[in-house]
Protein backbone atom coordinates (compact mmCIF):
# COMPACT_ATOMS: atom_id res chain seq x y z
CA UNK A 1 0.00 0.00 0.00
CA UNK A 2 0.98 3.35 -0.90
CA UNK A 3 1.71 6.26 1.05
CA UNK A 4 -0.94 8.08 -0.26
CA UNK A 5 -3.75 5.72 0.13
CA UNK A 6 -2.22 4.75 3.70
CA UNK A 7 -2.95 8.46 4.72
CA UNK A 8 -6.36 8.77 2.39
CA UNK A 9 -7.71 5.33 4.52
CA UNK A 10 -6.55 6.39 7.82
CA UNK A 11 -8.35 10.15 7.48
CA UNK A 12 -11.25 8.76 6.11
CA UNK A 13 -11.65 6.27 8.68
CA UNK A 14 -11.11 9.11 11.37
CA UNK A 15 -13.66 11.26 9.68
CA UNK A 16 -16.47 8.35 10.20
CA UNK A 17 -15.37 6.84 13.35
CA UNK A 18 -15.38 10.75 15.10
CA UNK A 19 -18.74 10.79 13.26
CA UNK A 20 -20.33 8.90 15.86
CA UNK A 21 -22.58 11.47 17.38
CA UNK A 22 -22.51 10.86 21.06
CA UNK A 23 -24.50 13.28 22.00
CA UNK A 24 -27.36 11.67 20.08
CA UNK A 25 -26.89 8.31 21.29
CA UNK A 26 -26.40 9.06 24.77
CA UNK A 27 -29.67 11.44 24.90
CA UNK A 28 -31.37 8.75 23.24
CA UNK A 29 -30.95 5.94 25.31
CA UNK A 30 -30.49 7.60 29.02
CA UNK A 31 -32.52 10.58 28.26
CA UNK A 32 -35.20 9.25 25.79
CA UNK A 33 -34.79 12.75 24.06
CA UNK A 34 -33.69 13.86 20.46
CA UNK A 35 -31.28 16.04 21.80
CA UNK A 36 -31.37 17.84 18.04
CA UNK A 37 -35.01 18.93 19.74
CA UNK A 38 -33.70 20.58 23.00
CA UNK A 39 -32.25 23.32 24.52
CA UNK A 40 -30.21 24.59 21.22
CA UNK A 41 -30.48 21.62 18.87
CA UNK A 42 -26.54 21.35 18.92
CA UNK A 43 -25.60 17.44 19.19
CA UNK A 44 -22.99 18.68 22.00
CA UNK A 45 -22.30 18.28 25.33
CA UNK A 46 -23.33 21.49 26.42
CA UNK A 47 -26.95 21.18 25.07
CA UNK A 48 -27.08 17.61 26.98
CA UNK A 49 -25.76 19.61 30.00
CA UNK A 50 -28.92 21.37 29.89
CA UNK A 51 -30.99 18.41 28.88
CA UNK A 52 -29.71 16.07 31.74
CA UNK A 53 -27.18 17.76 33.62
CA UNK A 54 -23.24 16.67 34.22
CA UNK A 55 -23.87 13.28 34.81
CA UNK A 56 -24.37 12.99 31.05
CA UNK A 57 -22.38 16.08 29.74
CA UNK A 58 -19.06 14.21 31.06
CA UNK A 59 -19.35 11.65 29.47
CA UNK A 60 -20.50 12.78 25.76
CA UNK A 61 -17.93 15.51 26.65
CA UNK A 62 -15.39 12.93 27.45
CA UNK A 63 -15.87 11.01 24.27
CA UNK A 64 -15.89 13.80 21.70
CA UNK A 65 -12.31 14.75 23.21
CA UNK A 66 -11.32 11.48 22.72
CA UNK A 67 -12.77 11.21 18.85
CA UNK A 68 -9.92 14.24 18.35
CA UNK A 69 -7.12 12.74 20.61
CA UNK A 70 -7.06 9.40 19.44
CA UNK A 71 -6.77 9.02 16.13
CA UNK A 72 -4.26 12.10 16.40
CA UNK A 73 -2.20 10.81 18.86
CA UNK A 74 -2.05 7.45 16.50
CA UNK A 75 -1.06 9.49 13.61
CA UNK A 76 1.99 10.78 14.73
CA UNK A 77 3.73 7.27 15.11
CA UNK A 78 1.79 5.83 12.50
CA UNK A 79 3.05 8.57 9.98
CA UNK A 80 6.65 8.55 11.16
CA UNK A 81 6.04 12.12 13.10
CA UNK A 82 4.56 14.25 10.57
CA UNK A 83 3.16 17.41 11.14
CA UNK A 84 1.02 17.75 8.15
CA UNK A 85 -0.52 14.31 8.36
CA UNK A 86 -1.54 15.22 11.62
CA UNK A 87 -2.85 18.32 11.46
CA UNK A 88 -4.81 16.41 8.73
CA UNK A 89 -6.31 13.96 10.93
CA UNK A 90 -6.78 16.51 13.12
CA UNK A 91 -9.21 18.50 10.74
CA UNK A 92 -10.36 15.26 9.35
CA UNK A 93 -11.91 14.34 12.97
CA UNK A 94 -12.97 18.07 13.43
CA UNK A 95 -15.09 17.97 10.51
CA UNK A 96 -16.26 14.52 11.31
CA UNK A 97 -18.07 15.91 14.44
CA UNK A 98 -19.43 19.08 13.41
CA UNK A 99 -20.71 17.28 10.14
CA UNK A 100 -21.52 13.91 11.14
CA UNK A 101 -22.66 11.29 7.78
CA UNK A 102 -25.11 9.78 10.53
CA UNK A 103 -27.38 12.41 11.47
CA UNK A 104 -27.30 14.48 7.67
CA UNK A 105 -24.26 16.50 8.38
CA UNK A 106 -25.91 17.88 11.19
CA UNK A 107 -23.52 17.32 13.98
CA UNK A 108 -21.91 19.42 17.08
CA UNK A 109 -19.72 22.54 16.93
CA UNK A 110 -16.70 20.45 17.27
CA UNK A 111 -15.21 22.47 20.85
CA UNK A 112 -14.22 19.07 22.91
CA UNK A 113 -13.08 17.20 19.64
CA UNK A 114 -11.10 20.39 18.59
CA UNK A 115 -9.11 20.39 21.91
CA UNK A 116 -8.63 17.15 21.94
CA UNK A 117 -6.76 16.64 18.39
CA UNK A 118 -5.21 19.51 18.82
CA UNK A 119 -3.83 19.34 22.09
CA UNK A 120 -1.72 16.31 20.85
CA UNK A 121 -0.03 18.24 18.33
CA UNK A 122 -0.20 21.66 19.77
CA UNK A 123 -0.27 21.60 23.79
CA UNK A 124 1.04 24.87 25.17
CA UNK A 125 -1.27 26.48 22.39
CA UNK A 126 -4.38 24.41 23.30
CA UNK A 127 -3.48 24.90 26.72
CA UNK A 128 -3.57 28.61 26.56
CA UNK A 129 -6.50 28.60 24.48
CA UNK A 130 -8.16 26.76 27.64
CA UNK A 131 -7.14 29.08 29.76
CA UNK A 132 -9.02 31.97 28.14
CA UNK A 133 -11.93 29.55 27.83
CA UNK A 134 -11.85 28.91 31.51
CA UNK A 135 -11.26 32.90 32.37
CA UNK A 136 -13.93 34.03 29.52
CA UNK A 137 -16.81 31.13 30.64
CA UNK A 138 -15.95 32.08 34.62
CA UNK A 139 -16.56 35.79 34.28
CA UNK A 140 -19.55 35.16 31.17
CA UNK A 141 -20.92 32.48 32.27
CA UNK A 142 -21.38 31.59 28.54
CA UNK A 143 -19.71 28.74 27.53
CA UNK A 144 -20.26 29.84 24.19
CA UNK A 145 -18.70 33.23 24.49
CA UNK A 146 -15.60 31.30 25.60
CA UNK A 147 -15.55 28.85 22.87
CA UNK A 148 -15.44 31.83 20.46
CA UNK A 149 -12.38 33.33 22.32
CA UNK A 150 -10.50 30.48 23.13
CA UNK A 151 -10.72 29.36 19.22
CA UNK A 152 -10.22 32.38 17.76
CA UNK A 153 -7.27 32.91 20.02
CA UNK A 154 -5.74 29.65 18.14
CA UNK A 155 -4.59 30.61 15.16
CA UNK A 156 -2.45 33.74 16.97
CA UNK A 157 -0.77 31.84 19.62
CA UNK A 158 0.08 29.35 17.18
CA UNK A 159 1.77 31.87 14.96
CA UNK A 160 3.31 34.06 17.86
CA UNK A 161 5.06 31.07 19.28
CA UNK A 162 6.28 29.28 16.34
CA UNK A 163 6.73 31.64 13.55
CA UNK A 164 8.28 34.45 16.34
CA UNK A 165 9.33 32.48 19.05
CA UNK A 166 10.29 29.22 17.12
CA UNK A 167 8.46 27.39 19.80
CA UNK A 168 7.03 24.46 17.86
CA UNK A 169 6.94 21.34 20.47
CA UNK A 170 6.40 18.24 20.07
CA UNK A 171 7.44 18.88 16.34
CA UNK A 172 10.12 20.91 15.22
CA UNK A 173 8.75 23.57 12.51
CA UNK A 174 5.89 25.82 11.92
CA UNK A 175 4.11 25.24 8.91
CA UNK A 176 2.18 28.25 6.61
CA UNK A 177 0.73 25.36 5.42
CA UNK A 178 -0.69 24.32 9.05
CA UNK A 179 -1.84 27.68 9.85
CA UNK A 180 -4.57 27.59 6.65
CA UNK A 181 -5.88 24.84 8.20
CA UNK A 182 -6.06 25.84 11.57
CA UNK A 183 -7.95 29.03 10.28
CA UNK A 184 -10.11 26.86 8.23
CA UNK A 185 -11.21 24.56 11.34
CA UNK A 186 -11.46 27.90 13.51
CA UNK A 187 -13.70 29.54 10.89
CA UNK A 188 -16.04 26.67 10.82
CA UNK A 189 -16.73 26.65 14.33
CA UNK A 190 -16.89 29.78 14.76
CA UNK A 191 -20.04 29.51 11.76
CA UNK A 192 -21.15 26.69 13.77
CA UNK A 193 -21.61 29.62 16.78
CA UNK A 194 -24.05 31.72 14.61
CA UNK A 195 -26.71 31.45 16.39
CA UNK A 196 -25.28 31.85 19.63
CA UNK A 197 -23.50 35.13 18.37
CA UNK A 198 -26.90 36.35 17.29
CA UNK A 199 -28.34 35.88 20.86
CA UNK A 200 -25.77 37.04 22.77
CA UNK A 201 -26.15 40.39 20.37
CA UNK A 202 -29.42 40.15 21.59
CA UNK A 203 -28.62 39.87 25.18
CA UNK A 204 -30.51 36.39 25.97
CA UNK A 205 -27.76 33.40 25.03
CA UNK A 206 -28.19 30.77 27.55
CA UNK A 207 -25.55 30.79 30.88
CA UNK A 208 -24.50 27.89 33.37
Amino acid sequence: MNDFLKVFLYVLSTYLVAGIPFAFIISKLFLKIDIRKVGSGNVGATNVYRAGGWKWAVPVFALDFLKGFLPVLVSISFFDKNLHVSTIVAVAAILGHMFTPYLNFQGGKGAATSFGAFVVIFPVVAAICVIAFVITVSLSRIVALGTIIGVSLFPIIYFVLGRVFDFNYPFNYFSYANLILILGIVAFIIFKHRSNIIRMKKGNENKI
